[in-house]
């Protein structure tokens, strides 16, 4: 060990630990106001929700459409008959009203503006 070379005793200059943290802190840049991301996420995420809200509702008018389609099919294949689709609806006779004025509609448009002075 005596042919090795004496090193000198490394000493840190005074308040070195001390000053440290500011030191480091002072050469990393973290920018502090970054509202722009807080508005960027905000508006994702609401583009997001109105997206699924969109198609939630396209795919529950398909839904509806499929049931209505399904309900024609067993009406005219005569599997349901007026009694059974009426005594399946919780109010029939609005059902009914509905399908008195279809019809009223259709035989006002037969009526000719001829046909008016009748008498």
């Amino acid at each position: 060990m005596q042919k090795l070379p004496k090193i000198k005793d490394f000493k840190a200059p005074d308040d070195y630990f001390n000053d440290l943290p500011d030191a480091v802190m002072d050469r990393i840049n973290i920018p502090r106001s970054s509202n722009w991301m807080k508005y960027a996420a905000a508006s994702a995420i609401l583009v997001v929700s109105l997206a699924v809200w969109q198609f939630n509702i396209q795919d529950s008018q398909f839904e509806t459409l499929a049931m209505d389609e399904e309900v024609n099919f067993y009406i005219e294949s005569q599997y349901w008959t007026a009694e059974d689709v009426l005594s399946m609806v919780d109010n029939p006779e609005e059902i009914l009203d509905q399908i008195i004025e279809e019809e009223m509609m259709y035989e006002v448009d037969v009526v000719d503006d001829n046909d008016q002075y009748w008498y």
